[in-house]
């Protein structure tokens, strides 16, 4: 394989990680976004997240990408 085409290749690659962890970005930006997040209909807020959740979302997102 001749350099340029190993850059190419390398270049392919971090463009696909990149897009796949948009992706995830996206996702979890959708969850929270999810009515589960929201004010509730008896007033109290609805805006809590578990730290594990986050924890558990950051793993998901740089999965991939590691």
């Amino acid at each position: 394989m001749t350099y340029i085409k190993k850059l190419q290749a390398d270049l392919a690659a971090a463009n696909e990680r990149a897009e796949n962890r948009a992706e995830r970005i996206a996702e979890f930006r959708a969850h929270l976004d999810s009515p589960k997040f929201k004010q509730q209909s008896d007033g109290q807020r609805g805006d809590w997240i578990a730290t594990k959740d986050v924890l558990e979302w950051l793993n998901y997102i740089n999965y991939f990408n590691e």
